[in-house]
Formats: structure tokens, sequence, C-alpha cells
């Protein structure tokens, strides 16, 4: 499946989810 917006993350918890079929995208300041 391909990655969504958390594939750069750096968080452990956000990367858990990267591979979700959800169009996720951090944010923040």
């Amino acid at each position: 499946m391909a990655k969504n917006g958390l594939a750069g993350a750096t968080s452990p918890y956000l990367l858990q989810h990267a591979d979700n079929p959800v169009d996720w995208h951090q944010w923040g300041e």
C-alpha cells in the first residue's frame, strides 16, 4: 500500500500509522 502523509514523520507513534489506508498528515508548530 502507498504511504500516506506520515511517511516522513519522526515520531515513532506517527510512523506506526504510515501504512494506514487513510491520508493522514502531521501538523503542528
